[in-house]
């Protein structure tokens, strides 16, 4: 009678143990179940707000401070940043490639800026707006 008691004792610590085991490896620090139900707002957070300032936003914003940078940069090679002649000048051969690059960086740079805020503050102002980032 002994041997059987001993065996079913065993066999069902045994059991518990396996099944309390992967309870016992899960980290709830570092992954709270909060964090697991928090993760679908946000995801929408940031996609959306990634969207937003990848298509909108920010390509709007670099574009013109590279709009400004390449007309300045040709008008200074010209002689002058701030001269009227030399600014109507530049404007066509340094304006129209700044507004093009500065537009493809902002895409670039929007959308990640959009994913990183969106991720941290889903739905907040600072994840839909780069213009005043500094």
């Amino acid at each position: 009678m002994n041997r059987i008691n001993l065996g079913l004792t065993l066999c069902s610590l045994a059991v518990a143990v396996s099944s309390v085991t992967p309870a016992l490896a899960m980290d709830y620090e570092a992954k709270p179940v909060n964090w697991v139900l928090q993760a679908p707002a946000r995801l929408l957070g940031a996609v959306s707000a990634g969207i937003w300032c990848g298509a909108i936003n920010a390509p709007i914003d670099d574009g013109y401070h590279g709009f400004l940078k390449g007309t300045t940069h040709v008008a200074g090679k010209f002689g002058d940043e701030k001269g009227a002649g030399q600014l109507a000048m530049a404007t066509p051969i340094g304006g129209a490639p700044g507004v093009v690059l500065g537009s493809l960086y902002g895409v670039h740079h929007g959308w990640w800026h959009g994913v990183a805020y969106g991720w941290k503050k889903p739905f907040s102002r600072w994840s839909y707006m780069t213009s005043e980032e500094k």
